[in-house]
């Protein structure tokens, strides 16, 4: 029950720098990967704070994932991870303004099923 446990805290810590990192992101405005404009993608990373915030959260997500494996199975846990694209899917629409296609509804409710048959299997 603890491997569950860790599990849903990895998740939710990671839903929460993931969302971190997009606010940073929308204040930072459109960044590049080009070659010639890593310096300034990389200055521009490390002074938002939110993008800083969101690499914090994913490294303390990174400790409860490896409690998590080290109680349950790789092949039950990865998948679960899954949950996670349910909660992005609400956090962009509710916090982010963004629109939620019927595809895009419907991708998230074949999710959730698997997830459900995931579960059973436990």
């Amino acid at each position: 029950m603890k491997g569950i446990i860790y599990i849903i805290i990895c998740i939710l810590i990671n839903v929460a720098g993931q969302s971190s990192i997009k606010y940073g992101t929308s204040a930072a405005g459109k960044l590049s990967l080009d070659f010639n404009q890593l310096g300034p993608f990389f200055v521009a990373v490390f002074k938002q704070p939110f993008i800083l915030l969101g690499f914090i959260l994913y490294g303390i997500g990174a400790f409860f994932w490896i409690g998590a494996l080290s109680r349950i199975e790789l092949s039950f846990a990865y998948p679960m991870l899954s949950v996670s694209y349910v909660l992005i899917l609400l956090i962009s629409w509710k916090f982010f303004g963004e629109a939620i296609s019927l595809y895009r509804m419907f991708g998230i409710i074949l999710i959730a099923a698997g997830v459900v048959f995931l579960a059973k299997s436990l």
